[in-house]
């Protein structure tokens, strides 16, 4: 046996302590006439040595059967479930071990479907889409599976044991109590391992036993970003629209129809009505040329044109028309400085040059829109072995940490009132995104609230050979 009894505990030792008295028992209650006698002394001798070897080898095969099952029960408990030799004979020991080893065959069974079900539903959980976090009955959490880890961007290591409440970030609006009493549905904004900012939808459910007792919360986190985008966008887009038209198309029937009147013929006041109405049929143009191009994107029925060019002079020759229009607006005499952090040495790329020039045009007037008067606004271009990063900075108010993951949803504007009375639509960082992504990129902005933005553009970036960088790509060297 694994754990060996001491002989003086064995059943052995005690049987033949038992016999040993009996026997002197038997010789003290007759002691004279065993002395007295020597053949009835004798014949108790040889009746005693007898009944000692018959109980030994007795005892010794219930001893051998009762080791062999403890052994057998302790190779099922170590999960080894081989059955031994059968122990010989037909006794209450021989049924003792063949219902011992039916029942390690059943608990193999049941142990092989467990750990069956348990793969099962490791292998569901880790493949699933939806995130799934589950409580023990005192709120603390007890499994994660990788999606909810994701989508909280945390490890797995620092979230179980935390109290849900805590992991969600929703202690100030729910406790434990609540997610048992009222199972409630909540969105959740939160941002994933990869820093992009994700809506969750999040069910509560509780996890009873068979008994009816409740034995913790399970919580499914269901991302909804792309939804409620297309639904933010859509509501939007309807709101938008109606009131960006609405607006402007009010403005401009006021004064035809007062130019109509008579005010034509006023000199001092028909050129300024007339100015007005020009300015927000423009605006109008803006708007509907920029839903044109964002729906053809949608459709996926724009085909980029890329050609190779060095991204240095492409970048300074966007740049330079910037310059040229310092002071020179007549709806705005404000004034900024474009400090440019750019190599030296040529970047040769592949990229849509009238695409991406519409991406530095939005950036560049939404940097300029916002930045003060006579403030810098800082362009800077870096190289990596895989990508380039172009970076559009502005000295300007900045946007708070909530509007950060909408800002390039389209019509979404941070200061509506301010967007509108510059002539903003809405669309300008919305077409940024779609025309970055059509270029296998990626763009973000970087605010503290208070002091500035840095959007970041992002382009996958891999060395072209010599013979690729043909003559005509060097036509934007001229306007470094």
């Amino acid at each position: 046996m694994k754990n060996k009894l001491p002989f003086t505990s064995t059943i052995l030792f005690k049987a033949v302590i038992s016999h040993l008295l009996l026997f002197s028992m038997l010789f003290t209650w007759n002691a004279e006439g065993f002395l007295s006698n020597h053949d009835s002394f004798t014949r108790l001798g040889i009746f005693y040595g007898i009944s000692l070897i018959l109980m030994v080898w007795f005892i010794s095969r219930i001893s051998v059967g009762l080791g062999q099952i403890s052994d057998q029960i302790d190779d099922f408990t170590e999960k080894n479930y081989s059955v031994r030799k059968q122990i010989p004979g037909n006794t209450e020991i021989n049924r003792l071990y063949e219902q011992v080893v039916n029942l390690g065959e059943k608990t193999e069974h049941a142990q092989e479907t467990l750990e069956s079900s348990s793969t099962r539903l490791n292998g569901i959980l880790t493949y699933m889409t939806d995130g799934v976090i589950a409580t023990d009955r005192r709120g603390k959490i007890v499994l994660a599976n990788a999606a909810a880890l994701e989508y909280l961007n945390v490890k797995e290591k620092d979230i179980l044991s935390r109290k849900i409440v805590d992991a969600l970030d929703i202690s100030a609006d729910y406790t434990f109590r609540d997610l048992l009493e009222s199972e409630p549905e909540i969105m959740l904004d939160s941002e994933n391992s990869v820093g992009e900012f994700t809506t969750l939808r999040i069910k509560f459910a509780l996890f009873r036993r068979e008994s009816g007792f409740i034995s913790g919360v399970v919580a499914v986190l269901h991302d909804v970003t792309e939804q409620e985008k297309n639904e933010r966008e859509r509501r939007l887009f309807v709101s938008n629209v109606s009131h960006e038209l609405r607006t402007p198309l009010t403005s401009v029937k006021s004064y035809l129809e007062a130019l109509d009147e008579g005010a034509i013929n006023d000199p001092d006041i028909a050129p300024g009505f007339i100015k007005v109405s020009l300015k927000e049929t423009d605006r109008m143009i803006r708007m509907i040329r920029d839903l044109v191009s964002l729906s053809r994107m949608d459709s996926d029925t724009i085909a980029l044109e890329k050609e190779v060019i060095n991204v240095v002079a492409f970048l300074h020759f966007q740049l330079n028309r910037f310059d040229q229009i310092v002071g020179t607006s007549d709806e705005d005499q404000k004034t900024f400085k474009i400090l440019r952090q750019i190599p030296l040495q040529p970047i040769w790329m592949e990229i849509d040059t009238d695409k991406m020039g519409q991406v530095i045009d939005n950036l560049m007037n939404n940097a300029i829109k916002y930045s003060p008067d006579g403030g810098n606004i800082t362009v800077s271009l870096e190289q990596t072995n895989t990508q380039i990063l172009l970076k559009i900075s502005d000295e300007g108010m900045g946007i708070p940490k909530k509007d950060l993951p909408k800002i390039f949803d389209r019509f979404y504007r941070v200061d509506k009132a301010r967007s509108r009375e510059q002539g903003g639509s809405g669309l300008g960082l919305a077409i940024v995104r779609d025309v970055v992504k059509m270029h296998d990129g990626f763009v973000w902005a970087k605010s503290d609230g208070k002091h500035g933005t840095t959007f970041t553009v992002v382009l996958p970036y891999a060395p072209l050979d010599d013979a690729e960088n043909g003559s005509d790509t060097d036509d934007w060297a001229d306007h470094d």
